[in-house]
């Protein structure tokens, strides 16, 4: 609706030597000070007070734009409100949409990840952990994903990151997709992102990723070729080599050999290892008891080995139990820093190198009967194949050498036995088929543990 005043005019108004104003009507008034600055007011009745009300300057609010100012503000005050409070109130929020914004552009795909690792790094039983998801993420998801606001992150980018490890290297590529999905349910939860999780596998294959080949497993040795492939290995210099062999006799995993201590050691009895519950694979919150494992004959002699490549001297099985109580929390596989255990690399390069020790254009020897090449977890599978084709009855008993969880919780809440007596015998024979040829002289200490043990048994 027009009023008294017209662009000309509130343009033509000059300046004075006291201010003075100019009616639109309807409360609408121009105010023309003595700088020349003309301001626009709107008059309203505000608990009874009338009131003016600052509506800007002109000309960066016009004619126009200052009668809709004004008829917003009228409005606000016939409501009962006040328009003063409620600019004041929107400019607040105005203000904080504007902050958002520009911390959403700075809340980049790679601190959101930064800030999740050191978030969960606490529930997680192995430091290293958090160096493997970092890892992880700055090669494969930081250089597509990193500088992008983690809100706009979507299908399409992470199909982009994700593309070449999902194609060259699959089992890494599931493993960084999940970590991008879980860096993406981390923002959302902090309201930081939508609640569409952009790795959602499913939805990415109508983007082009293509299926990975689901359910196999580990490549595993026959074992039927296992003391061949010991006698191999025993030919293989360094660290890594016994530790490969102390994976194969104890049928641990990788990590809880490479990060064992002397400290783990007992022979009160049998000769056992005992890997801590924190160091075992599980359920990150869960309770995890520790792990005892008897030790063969033929694990003694790796473990003497190993003291003494790690310690350039000599040993024998029968010194353990002093060279372990002197070690204490020394690492009985160490890197070459002493402080940090082995990678879990230095047992793939061994298995590599046995591997590339064959006639030029000649497979691989150590391979599974796919023709994959066997890895170092893959000996699990094969003492657990061995069980089954020639031990069946001790299934149990193997089930609980591989440290495996009862399937059923209400049962495993029950059965709490670790069967350590049935598992002695059991990985006595899985070491001796192992075995190619005599027992080295280093095993004769253990007749001397097993006589000690034997003795102190009869005193009790």
């Amino acid at each position: 609706m027009a009023g008294n005043l017209d662009a000309k005019t509130v343009e033509a108004a000059k300046k004075r030597a006291k201010p003075y104003r100019l009616s639109d009507g309807d409360g609408l008034l121009l105010e023309v000070r003595p700088s020349g600055a003309r301001m626009w007011l709107v008059r309203v009745t505000v608990d009874g007070k009338r009131r003016d009300v600052g509506l800007g300057g002109y000309p960066a609010v016009s004619l126009k734009e200052a009668r809709e100012k004004a008829a917003a503000a009228r409005k606000i005050a016939k409501g009962g409100g006040d328009p003063v409070v409620e600019r004041e109130r929107l400019e607040r929020e105005q203000a904080a949409q504007r902050k958002a914004a520009a911390e959403a552009q700075t809340r980049t795909f790679r601190t959101v990840a930064l800030d999740c690792i050191k978030s969960e790094a606490p529930g997680w039983k192995n430091e290293r952990t958090a160096l493997l998801w970092q890892k992880s993420l700055e090669r494969w998801a930081f250089p597509e994903l990193g500088k992008m606001p983690v809100a706009e992150v979507d299908r399409a980018a992470v199909h982009r990151a994700i593309g070449e490890v999902w194609r060259t290297r699959p089992a890494t590529g599931r493993k960084v997709l999940r970590r991008i999905a879980a860096v993406l349910r981390y923002a959302a939860a902090h309201g930081w992102r939508a609640n569409d999780n952009a790795a959602d596998v499913k939805m990415l294959r109508h983007l082009g990723l293509p299926a990975l080949p689901g359910g196999r497993k580990q490549p595993s040795l026959p074992w039927a070729r296992m003391p061949a492939f010991m006698a191999a290995l025993d030919t293989m210099p360094g660290l890594g080599a016994l530790a490969l062999r102390l994976v194969v006799l104890t049928a641990l995993r990788s990590g809880e050999v490479r990060n064992a201590r002397w400290s783990w050691l007992s022979f009160d009895g049998v000769p056992t290892l005992t890997v801590p519950g924190e160091v075992m694979k599980g359920k990150k919150t869960g309770e995890v008891l520790p792990h005892r494992v008897p030790l063969s004959a033929a694990a003694l002699e790796a473990l003497a080995r190993a003291y003494a490549e790690a310690n350039g001297t000599t040993a024998t099985v029968a010194d353990l139990p002093k060279l372990a109580a002197l070690a204490r929390e020394a690492l009985i596989f160490p890197s070459a820093t002493r402080t940090t255990p082995l990678s879990d690399m230095a047992l793939s390069a061994v298995m590599r190198r046995m591997n590339a020790d064959k006639p030029e254009d000649a497979p691989a020897p150590w391979r599974d009967p796919d023709g994959r090449v066997a890895v170092p977890h893959g000996f699990r599978a094969t003492f657990s194949t061995w069980v089954d084709d020639t031990r069946p009855h001790e299934r149990e008993a193997a089930e609980k050498a591989l440290a495996h969880e009862v399937a059923n919780k209400v049962s495993g809440a029950y059965r709490r036995s670790d069967l350590f007596d049935r598992r002695q015998p059991l990985m006595r024979d899985w070491a001796e088929h192992c075995r190619v040829g005599a027992v080295t002289p280093i095993c004769k200490g253990r007749a001397q543990l097993e006589a000690k043990a034997g003795a102190r048994a009869a005193r009790l």
